[in-house]
């Protein structure tokens, strides 16, 4: 064996150690998707270059023919662990099923029983000898038709594998790009080494280099796991990242193609669909076989009822266009959110406003207004009776009130408009005049800034602070209201001389829930930490070393309108242009303080 030929031998030797190494390494790791199968590569990569070292040294044509079953096994084995390898890779280990290996496995094990059995037929091969080569015992024969079969067949597993990793290149970013180009070059090397030999392509055209080309396969292949991370920094994980998300998040999807057939769909979208969630017999079909009332054209969000054998279920869908990279409409994803506890929850709120507004409060001014007159016909004894019927029929209708302040408060299309401080104050001042009427309630708010909110939440909010303070006060208390605004935003500070807040009712709210131990005795603290969550705003308590109770509002700084605004509260707080610091009582209620 000559010089040359030795190095031949020892390059094979090379890449069967090579591949030894890179796939123990994988196999360390074989919790990563895609590593079983590459090590499995990797396994079948060192079986073919180590045999054909053997066979290099062996120049009896009989026992060189037998060498042909471990370089087969080798062979079998790569394409379709590549194919396997880059379906894990990708994100698309769930594909690599039985069936799937099943019919993957077919070609090379008839090939392998072929080579097996290679003299007694003319499949694999005829006229089969040594050529020796560079003092090496290289072979030559005539290729039968199964040899083109298996040859054809391996460049094409090993191509729909290749497809797969092209998009992590082209797709997801640097990282996966430099590990699919340096999984992508290995791959590229041997497919051209094994060109050559199928052919019997020169220069040396009895020698097959696609066992030593595998050495540079190999260390372009341990490149990538171990300088770009392939075990540890996967397409797989960003992949399985987003279906899990998409699968976990609880709202179905469905995703059409331009003709509105199904193309996917999640779990959570199976009941819409009244498919099993395992199922794809939905696959294909118009997306209006199985719910009707999506109009693909409207990206207003769209009501769907369902119901069957499970019940009633209402969804909201909700229409999204797919665009190519030109812009032109390939598809749409349909989301279906369960809305039946939102819409459950809401007609309950609805009827419940609808009993304590108009039943409950309808009923209570005929309450109170006999109780009134009741008073005025009997004696002194049995007066405070008819008082004490009054002052719980008047609590009773300020409750109805309260759930008008609810409704406004939870109403998620409360109405955005243009209003200012001094407005809001004034409304506010205005509404305590008649339950009220000797209120003492201070205001300090300049007319600017404008906001642009929620204004019935807003004033809701206002109003039940200043209400609670009012109505818990007692006959004394004063009340007063200052709006600030600075680089934090804009603070409505309701401040009151009252007992204050009892530590039930702040826990309660603070909290946000109510227990037995902690129980409000109205619905007013409610509506103002419901009131804020929809403004967004933070709300705090502060009791001072002094008797009373300090309520900040703060806004944030983004509801201020700096445009011109001519909302009519704008127009109406004119008047206060400049400050408005203003006593509130039945008789004065525009004095100064």
């Amino acid at each position: 064996m000559s010089i040359e030929g030795a190095a031949v031998v020892l390059l094979a030797f090379l890449a069967g150690g090579t591949a030894v190494a890179v796939g123990t390494y994988a196999w360390r790791n074989r919790g990563e998707p895609g590593a079983t199968s590459f090590a499995l590569l990797m396994a079948g990569v060192a079986v073919w270059s180590l045999s054909y070292a053997v066979a290099l040294a062996v120049f009896d044509p009989g026992v060189r023919e037998l060498i042909e079953v471990p370089l087969e096994v080798g062979k079998a084995l790569i394409a379709p662990a590549w194919l396997f390898f880059a379906l894990g890779y990708t994100g698309r280990g769930e594909y690599v099923t039985r069936r799937l290996v099943a019919v993957v496995a077919v070609v090379p094990v008839v090939t392998t029983l072929l080579v097996m059995t290679a003299p007694t037929h003319g499949l694999m091969w005829t006229d089969y000898r040594i050529a020796p080569t560079l003092g090496t015992a290289t072979v030559l024969f005539d290729p039968g038709v199964w040899f083109y079969v298996h040859a054809v067949f391996g460049w094409a597993v090993i191509g729909v594998g290749t497809v797969y990793l092209l998009e992590p290149v082209l797709s997801y970013g640097a990282r996966y790009r430099d590990q699919g180009v340096a999984l992508i070059l290995g791959a590229a090397v041997g497919f051209a080494a094994h060109v050559k030999s199928v052919f019997f392509l020169p220069p040396l055209p009895a020698l097959d280099l696609t066992p030593l080309s595998l050495a540079v396969t190999g260390l372009l292949f341990g490149f990538a796991l171990f300088r770009f991370e392939l075990q540890g920094v996967l397409p797989a994980t960003q992949v399985l990242g987003r279906r899990a998300a998409i699968d976990d998040v609880g709202v179905g999807l469905v995703v059409v193609n331009g003709n509105g057939e199904v193309v996917e769909f999640n779990a959570a979208a199976a009941t819409v669909l009244r498919v099993d969630p395992a199922s794809e017999s939905v696959a294909g079909e118009p997306l209006s076989a199985s719910a009707v009332d999506v109009d693909l054209d409207d990206p207003e969000p769209q009501r769907i009822e369902r119901s069957d054998g499970d019940g009633y279920r209402a969804y909201e869908a909700t229409v999204s266009t797919v665009a190519d990279h030109h812009g032109r409409t390939v598809g749409y994803t349909v989301t279906f959110a369960d809305v039946t506890d939102r819409e459950a929850s809401r007609q309950r709120l609805e009827v419940l406003n609808r009993v304590l507004r108009h039943n409950l409060r309808n009923d209570m001014t005929v309450v109170v207004g006999n109780a009134d007159l009741l008073a005025e016909r009997v004696d002194e004894d049995d007066r405070p009776l008819a008082d004490a019927i009054s002052r719980r029929g008047a609590a009773l209708q300020r409750l109805g009130e309260k759930a008008r302040d609810v409704e406004e408060v939870l109403d998620d299309d409360a109405e955005v408009r243009t209003v200012t401080p001094v407005g809001v104050c004034r409304d506010v001042v205005r509404r305590a005049r008649d339950p009220y009427p000797d209120a003492d309630i201070a205001v300090d708010a300049a007319a600017e800034p404008r906001l642009s909110v929620r204004s019935a939440v807003l004033d809701a909010v206002v109003w039940n602070l200043v209400e609670n303070a009012l109505e818990h006060g007692g006959d004394d208390v004063a009340v007063r209201i200052a709006v600030r605004a600075d680089d934090d935003g804009v603070r409505f500070v309701v401040a009151d001389d009252g007992p204050g807040i009892p530590d039930a009712e702040l826990e309660g709210v603070r909290s946000g829930t109510e227990t037995a131990l902690s129980h409000g005795s109205g619905l007013g603290l409610w509506v103002v930490r419901w009131g804020t969550r929809q403004l967004a705003a933070d709300l705090s308590f502060d009791r001072p070393g002094t008797p009373g109770t300090t309520v900040t509002v703060t806004l944030p700084r983004s509801v201020v309108d700096t445009g011109d605004g001519d909302d009519e509260d704008d127009a109406e707080a004119d008047d206060d242009s400049g400050s408005a610091e203003s006593t509130a009582r039945a008789d004065a209620p525009t004095a100064e303080d």
